[in-house]
């Protein structure tokens, strides 16, 4: 009696611990989609010919579309934006950013 006990809380422990697996691995999920599209975002205000300026929008990476917002501000040598780009969640929240510095060629 007390080795099936034993055996049926080691059980609840196993499959709660799968649960919290499953739950890191969306969470790891979400955030490598987010860091992808911080990183488009902040790439293409990189590669513009002129110089990026605030922005905001949405971008589709994995099963859903994350928001997004560029901000700009100038940068440590003359001539030179520094273009920081946050990538939020559905509550708001941020979930990946990105930055570099845009100068001009």
């Amino acid at each position: 009696m007390v080795a099936l006990a034993i055996f049926g809380l080691a059980a609840v422990a196993l499959i709660r611990l799968q649960g919290v697996s499953l739950a890191s691995a969306t969470t790891l999920s979400d955030r490598g989609h987010a860091a992808i599209v911080a990183r488009n975002q902040a790439l293409e205000a990189w590669v513009s010919a002129t110089p990026p300026g605030p922005a905001s929008g949405s971008e589709r990476a994995g099963q859903r579309s994350w928001a997004w917002t560029r901000q700009t501000s100038p940068g440590p040598d003359p001539g030179s934006i520094r273009v920081a780009v946050t990538v939020a969640g559905d509550g708001g929240q941020i979930i990946a950013s990105d930055q570099l510095l845009w100068v001009k060629r």
